[in-house]
C-alpha cells in the first residue's frame, strides 16, 4: 500500500472514530435531558377493571398520600369485607385463600385464624352468613375505611337474623400492593 493511501484510510478512520464519538455524546447529552424532564412529573397510573365500571387513579395529586385514591380504597374494602363476611362452611377455604391474597403480609396469620375461627364455629351450628354494604367512607391519608351494611346470618335454610354493622378497615401499602392490615368491628352507633 502507498503511503498516500495508508494516510487517507488514516484520516478515514479518525474521522468515522470522531463521527461516532460526537454521537455518543449526543445520545448520551439526549439521554440525560430525557431523564432530567422526567425527574419532576408525578405519576399516574390509571387501572381499569376487567368488567365496565369505575377506573381507578393510583399515585394521583388528588389520591391523599399518593397511595391510593378514594375510589379505589372503597372498592377495595367493598371486596374485602364482602369477602370476609359472606361465609358459610362450605366456602371456608376460599375465603381463607382470599384473605391471604388481600392481606398484608403482617395480617395474614391473624386473618386467616380469624377465618377458620369463625368458619369452624359456623359449622357446629350450620350457620351462613352474608354482608350487604350500604355505606362506605374512605380516608386515602390514612388508608382507612368505614362501612356499614347489613350482615344477615341463616340457620340452615331459614333467616335467623339481620343486623346492622360498621367496620373499620386499615389497609397498608408496600412496594405498590394494597393490603388489609386490621379489620374490626364497631359500634353500630359509630
Amino acid at each position: 500500500m502507498r503511503r498516500g493511501d495508508m494516510d487517507t484510510a488514516l484520516r478515514r478512520v479518525r474521522d468515522i472514530r470522531l463521527a461516532l464519538a460526537g454521537l455518543l455524546v449526543l445520545s448520551m447529552t439526549a439521554n440525560l435531558a430525557l431523564t432530567m424532564s422526567f425527574a419532576g412529573r408525578e405519576t399516574v397510573t390509571v387501572l381499569v377493571p376487567a368488567v365496565s365500571g369505575p377506573s381507578w387513579e393510583v399515585g394521583g395529586a388528588g389520591a391523599g398520600a399518593g397511595l391510593a385514591g378514594a375510589r379505589y380504597l372503597e372498592d377495595v374494602a367493598r371486596t374485602v369485607a364482602v369477602t370476609l363476611l359472606t361465609l358459610t362452611p362450605e366456602n371456608a377455604a376460599h375465603v381463607r385463600h382470599a384473605a391471604a391474597r388481600l392481606s398484608h403480609a403482617s395480617a395474614r396469620g391473624a386473618i386467616g385464624a380469624w377465618v377458620e375461627a369463625e368458619a369452624a364455629r359456623m359449622a357446629g351450628r350450620d350457620l351462613a352468613s352474608a354482608f350487604y354494604p350500604t355505606e362506605i367512607e374512605a380516608d386515602p391519608a390514612r388508608l382507612t375505611v368505614e362501612i356499614a351494611g347489613e350482615l344477615v346470618t341463616w340457620i340452615g335454610r331459614e333467616e335467623a337474623s339481620r343486623e346492622n354493622r360498621r367496620y373499620r378497615l386499615v389497609f397498608r401499602v408496600d412496594a405498590g400492593r394494597i393490603g388489609l392490615l386490621r379489620f374490626e368491628q364497631l359500634e353500630s352507633g359509630k
